[in-house]
């Protein structure tokens, strides 16, 4: 039997594996195996970039995130953890969304908002027990809390209409925040089985871009003081997947195809592309089909659509020490948004200046309306944002006579672009009617090996890994992260514990 060293595979027996995607999974799952000893390592990716979801783009003196942005808490959360050990993170000064207009221009008093804010989401936590034994949605479930809430005396003293425009503003900024169409179609018991560490306060990434998370854990910074791994070697750039066949006659390989002609055998692939990809393309991918408890938790998950459209102008019209702002819609101004065919912009949740930047300002929208705006002509998209914002915003505070529009303009389309089909999953009650977990997602496809393991011995061929794969952190960049760990590490465990025992090493 061969020495194992410092953790590496055996030479011998180094299997081929191929990594469909070069985002934070496909990336994790490299570097995992790179570091093991995994040599014959191929990743197709369909961009000309590494990274998938999390997207960094250098504008000027800013670096700006049109996917991942934050890192979403400290606790229990080792992207944090890395970050912080070289000092490049910081806790934002402010609260996301601290101050409110409204559509007829008036900004809601701070101490007012906190006020009915801190009384929702005290109500929530309150009401946490009564979740977990909830089968309605999560929309139905905030519904019911809040109305409770107005009921028994909890916003006594506080304006009702402007308890509803909160409350109204509360439930989009948790689509958004979920990326969803509606919180009716989530699962209310569902979202529990996500680990919300997130602080009160925003984590950034000091104008470096969450990209930073690549080059960690390919370590390249200089800060990490070491040999980097050389990751990019390994990726095949420009190669769509048009197929994968897997379950071959020996058992032991998987075939991929790729749109221009490559094609690539190995002994395992590990899948990493979105949800949103796994539920356009795994009839056409497969051959065989996929099993019909896989099949079943690709159409059961959920994924959804949230895009950020950037606004750049000469001089900021706003105050230096402005942080952005939630939109309250008064009932009329609705009525008047749909008459004018403008109807995606009641999606608009919030406008934000990121943090480090002087000139940007960026919209979330989400959902449906979402979908819409990426579809439309980019003036139209402008315009609509510039009526946004000298609708809410009171001309005496902000200067808005003297921003004629944006100089520069951009935005995600997370949904449209075939490589993603979505921004990121979530639980729904199709999911919970279908029995559709992230563990059922995680399993592996296998075959009957000829290795000689063992005749009864179940080999993994075809892997998955991603956010929409993770229990725990699904939606997130950990969660990513972490999937493409497990995945590695299910072959660094394979080939160090199975194999050696049956004299392979």
């Amino acid at each position: 039997m061969r020495t194992l060293c410092d953790g590496k595979v055996g030479m011998e027996t180094e299997p081929n594996v191929l990594i469909i995607g070069a985002g934070a999974a496909g990336i994790a799952a490299a570097t995992r195996l790179l570091e093991r000893g995994f040599k014959k390592l191929k990743i197709l990716e369909a961009q000309d970039r590494i990274g998938g979801r999390i997207h960094s783009v250098r504008r000027g003196k800013n670096v700006l995130d049109y996917g991942a942005q934050w890192v979403h808490g400290k606790e229990n959360n080792f992207v944090y953890d890395l970050a912080n050990e070289y000092g490049l993170i910081e806790v934002e000064s402010h609260m996301e969304n601290e101050l409110y207009y409204t559509s007829g221009g008036a900004m809601i008093p701070k101490d007012t908002s906190d006020r009915i804010m801190r009384t929702l989401n005290t109500l929530l936590q309150e009401n946490e027990d009564a979740l977990k034994k909830f089968t309605g949605s999560l929309g139905a479930f905030y519904d019911k809390v809040f109305h409770e809430g107005v009921r028994s005396g909890s916003f006594d003293g506080m304006d009702r209409h402007t308890c509803q425009q909160i409350y109204d503003f509360f439930v989009k900024y948790h689509n958004t925040y979920n990326a969803t169409d509606t919180l009716h179609e989530v699962s209310g018991a569902g979202l529990l089985e996500f680990e919300d560490h997130q602080d009160e306060y925003l984590i950034n990434w000091k104008n470096r871009g969450f990209h930073t998370i690549l080059d960690l854990l390919m370590k390249k910074l200089p800060e990490q003081n070491c040999t980097p791994i050389p990751v990019e070697d390994y990726i095949k750039f420009n190669h769509t997947v048009s197929s994968i066949k897997w379950n071959t006659a020996d058992g032991s390989s998987v075939t991929v195809t790729c749109a221009n002609g490559a094609t690539f055998t190995a002994a395992h692939l590990i899948v990493t592309v979105s949800l949103g990809v796994l539920k356009e393309m795994h009839t056409a991918w497969f051959d065989p089909p996929l099993p019909d408890l896989k099949r079943n938790t690709i159409e059961g998950l959920y994924i959804g659509t949230i895009d950020k459209m950037f606004l750049e102008f000469d001089e900021p019209f706003w105050p230096r020490d402005w942080r952005g702002f939630g939109l309250l819609w008064e009932p009329k101004d609705l009525v008047e948004l749909q008459a004018t065919g403008r109807q995606w912009l009641e999606s608009v949740c919030s406008f934000f200046v990121p943090d480090r930047t002087e000139r940007v300002l960026v919209g979330w929208i989400y959902g449906r309306d979402a979908r819409t705006m990426e579809s439309l002509p980019e003036a139209q998209v402008v315009e609509g944002l510039m009526y946004l914002l000298r609708k809410f915003l009171p001309t005496d505070q902000f200067r808005l006579h003297a921003a004629t529009g944006p100089t520069w303009f951009s935005r995600s389309r997370w949904y449209s672009d075939p490589l993603f089909r979505g921004s990121y999953s979530s639980r729904s009650l199709k999911s919970d009617t279908m029995g559709a977990t992230a563990a059922d997602l995680a399993l592996p496809l296998t075959t009957r090996n000829t290795l000689g393991v063992g005749s009864d011995a179940e080999w993994p061929v075809v892997q998955f890994a991603g956010e929409a794969s993770h229990p725990e952190f699904y939606s997130t960049v950990q969660g990513a992260i972490a999937s493409g760990w497990r995945e590695a590490d299910r072959l660094i465990h394979l080939y160090r514990t199975v194999l050696p025992m049956k004299g392979k090493l």
